[in-house]
């Protein structure tokens, strides 16, 4: 009985899993990652210039990476999205149990029209 029940449970969380439609960004940008240690802007606020909003991405690091090289871990997160932008990324991570966490939302920037 309770592996037909994990089964079952198993078959309907591995059924829930969110595809986007093919018009969506997360579609036109799959399979377009970067590089790590592409070119990556970082902005507190809403990207001053036209973008595309691909997902979340953060950085967890130990309290001894240095701030810089924690954001470096994030642009890359960003970088495999096919992102060039990140935003909403506080100046100053939040601290839990030991450890430094950024978070922000990747973006691509829009070419012109």
């Amino acid at each position: 009985m309770r592996a037909h029940l994990m089964v079952a449970v198993v078959s309907v969380v591995a059924g829930c899993g969110a595809s986007a439609p093919p018009s969506s960004t997360a579609a036109r940008s799959a399979g377009s990652a970067r590089p790590a240690g592409c070119d990556v802007q970082v902005f507190s606020d809403a990207p001053p210039m036209a973008t595309d909003n691909i997902g979340p991405v953060n950085a967890i690091c130990g309290e001894d990476v240095s701030r810089d090289d924690c954001v470096r871990t994030m642009k890359d997160a960003a970088c495999r999205l096919g992102g060039d932008v990140v935003w909403g990324v506080a100046r100053t991570p939040s601290l839990t149990l030991g450890k430094q966490r950024f978070d922000g939302r990747a973006a691509h920037t829009r070419g012109p029209k």
